[in-house]
This record gives structure tokens, sequence and C-alpha cells, in this order.
């Protein structure tokens, strides 16, 4: 110890009184305590911001630098845009994002029939299969109907009696089950002839007039018949026989393919097709009435009547004073554009109640799209040829896309009314 001697020290290890130092710079004469200085919070600052400084270059380098770090080369993963890795780790919120489909191919593709757009794929499963035609019970003890509202074209017109049936063509889509089915008349088989189709019946007409005997006719034509072959007996509690009689499409289909009859007929013959009318083009509402046979009390029970929506640019159907219901799909019977085609009509004179109903030749019509109605004319040529519908200056008609509802209307016999417009 630097100002001690040996002596001293041992002295002071042995418990004896250490001598008295003079502290240099005190006063002795007036010796007091010191006086302890006051603290400055000044002085921490300089520390405080050093160990501010010092975490943050620490978290600076854990989470941005080491954590952050590039993923080496090698567990790199390539894809395109339309690919999402299965490696790949995505937050939370990236998992809730819904994923990109593939886009959708455009429809470019027109139906000959009735104008509906198709994708390329789609018109080409469309052409591996005939047209379906569907002779359909109107019998007030067979509504609802099924298939309606699939159907791409719809004839309506009479039977016997003032009862009318109708015709539907399938082809865009395939109901599981169409009817109630019944008989065939001359003059259906004589439209259905237009699209060369694959045909679904419960029996035919027989006459000794050749203009009535849809039973000789109907082989005679060389028509792709399967009469009742897959059909079924559905009993919902109320329907009897032969109001309850049903057949698919789809099985039209497979049996087509056996029978080699599984591609759209070259022959068929297409309308000219528009887009709706813009919102500021249509009718405001018009509501018509057809009534199929005004000589035969029947209450109404078989006329039509259709009621314009200016905003779906629709045509939503009634028969018998109540909504027409599709029972497959339980909405209201619509169609984009109604043609009443004017015919005549007359007996059969062949001792039974048939009638002779000429297609072939040339009538007035009047034809509905857009809520507004167009007076014109029909003509066809010969029964394989499709009918054409043009206005009073010679303009062929461009039909809406979608359904078509043709009503044949005997000029004697039926009326057509137009109830507001």
């Amino acid at each position: 110890m630097v100002g001690f001697s040996m002596a001293k020290v041992i002295e002071i290890e042995e418990g004896k009184e250490a001598p008295k130092i003079e502290e240099k710079g005190v006063d002795k004469t007036t010796q007091s305590p010191l006086v302890k200085k006051k603290f400055n919070p000044k002085a921490l600052i300089f520390p405080l911001v050093a160990i501010l400084s010092l975490v943050g270059i620490g978290a600076f380098y854990y989470f941005a630098i080491y954590k952050l770090r590039p993923t080496p080369p090698s567990q790199v993963v390539l894809f395109d845009r339309n690919y999402i890795s299965p490696k790949s780790k995505l937050h939370s919120f990236v998992k809730q994002l819904p994923l990109l489909s593939q886009p959708q191919e455009p429809r470019t593709e027109e139906s000959p029939l009735n104008g509906l757009l198709f994708t390329k794929k789609e018109m080409e499963e469309m052409r591996s299969r005939r047209p379906v035609a569907v002779m359909t019970n109107n019998h007030v003890h067979a509504r609802s109907a099924s298939g309606y509202n699939s159907a791409d074209i719809v004839y309506e017109a009479n039977a016997e009696g003032g009862i009318t049936r109708n015709l539907a063509i399938y082809w865009s889509s395939a109901p599981d089950k169409v009817g109630p089915i019944r008989s065939l008349r001359q003059y259906y088989l004589e439209w259905l002839s237009e699209y060369d189709p694959i045909l679904i019946r419960d029996g035919c007409a027989e006459s000794t007039n050749p203009k009535a005997n849809a039973c000789g006719n109907v082989y005679a034509y060389g028509i792709k018949d399967i009469s009742t072959i897959g059909a079924w007996r559905w009993n919902d509690g109320r329907r009897v026989a032969p109001h309850n009689e049903y057949s698919s499409v789809k099985n039209a289909w497979e049996y087509g393919k056996r029978m080699n009859w599984n591609s759209f007929p070259s022959t068929v013959q297409s309308l000219e097709f528009k887009n709706d009318a813009d919102m500021a083009n249509r009718g405001k509402k018009s509501i018509v009435k057809t009534v199929f046979h005004m000589r035969l009390n029947n209450g109404g029970a078989y006329d039509s009547i259709w009621t314009y929506d200016q905003p779906t640019n629709t045509y939503y159907r009634k028969v018998g004073g109540k909504n027409d219901i599709d029972q497959e799909t339980n909405t209201q019977v619509t169609a984009k554009n109604i043609v009443i085609q004017k015919v005549k009509m007359s007996g059969a004179a062949d001792g039974t109640a048939r009638v002779v109903i000429p297609t072939v030749g040339e009538g007035e019509a009047v034809i509905l799209q857009d809520g507004k109605i167009i007076n014109g004319k029909w003509k066809k040529a010969s029964r394989t040829e499709r009918t054409k519908f043009y206005d009073n200056s010679g303009n062929t008609i461009k039909f809406n896309r979608g359904r078509i509802w043709i009503s044949a209307l005997p000029q004697s016999d039926g009326k057509f009314d137009i109830i507001e417009q």
C-alpha cells in the first residue's frame, strides 16, 4: 500500500487504532462533512440513447436480415401465373382468396335452331347428336307438363275436339323426363321433318286421307322413330293413362348412337337471329291471347295468354287461365319469341274427327318480340324445308336468341286478341 510502512499495516491488521490521515485539500480548522451534489436527469440521456440504439440495431439484424434472408437458388420453385406451388406457405389472408378459374371459352357458335350461343367445344358435342322431337300432351288432365323450359322450339296446334297438342324440339339440352307423350298427327310430322330428328311419340293418327295419315307417312318419310322405346308410366296420384306416359331425351340420344343417328343433320336450315333490343327500344307491356277453337266450347281450357316482361325481355305463358308450369324446373313456361302462324284447317273427311292443316305454302303471321307486335308472313317451300318468317315489307324476321314458340292458329276457328299493349 502506498504511503504506509509494513509495521503500520500489521498494526491495522491486529486491530490497533489506525492513525488519522490528513486529507489534502481539506481545511483542518473547519473540518465539516462533505456536501453531496444534486441529481441531474440530463446525465441519463446519453446512456439511454445508446441502449436504445443497440436494441434497434439488434432487432433490425434479426428481423430484416436473419429472418428474411434470400432463399437459396436450390430451393426456388418456378411456376407460371396460372399455377400455385403446393410448397408455398401462404399467409392466412391469402388463403382466404378464391383461386382464379380457367378462362372461359367465348360463346361464338350460333345454334341454327334458335340462335343460342355456345362455345366451340359445346357446339362440337352438340353436333354429335340429333334433335329430338317429342309429341307432348296438353290435355287438362296432363298438366303440368315436363320439359318445355328446356326445349329449343315448341309448336302448338289443334288436335281434335278443340284440344291442343304440342310438339317440342330438343337439341341444346337433354331433359331426363319429357311429356306426357301422346300420338302423332300429320301436320306435326311435317313440321318436325324440318329438323330430321329422333321422334318420341305414343301412337299416331290413321286415316284413309293421305293428308291425315300420320301412321303411314311416318314410315314413308323414313323418320327416325323410337316411338315408346324407353318410355314409362308415372303415377303422381292424380294422373291416369293416357296422360301419364313419359320419356327421356337422354335415352333417345343413347338409342340414336346404337342406330348410328348420332350426328346433326346437314339439311337443317338456320333462321336469322339477333341480340335482344336495348331497354329503350323495348315495348313496355303487352298481353296477348290465342284461342284455338271458337266453335267448340271448352271453357277456355286451351286458350293461351302470353304476358311480356320488359326487364327480362321474355314472354310468360298461361294456359286455361293458370300459369303454365314446367314440372321439372317448377318455373313458369317462357319464350323469347312468339309466332302466331295463321293456317287453314279442315276436316279429313275420313269418317273420323281428324283435321287437316297444310304446312307447305304461305300465310299470314304475327311475331311477338321485344315487347312489340310485328305483322308479316310465313313461307314453307316443302315438307323438309324450314318455315321462314318475314315482315310486311318482305324483310326476313331476325329472332331473339332463345326459345321460339309457334302457335298454329286456324283462320276460320282461331282468334288472336291483343288484351293490352
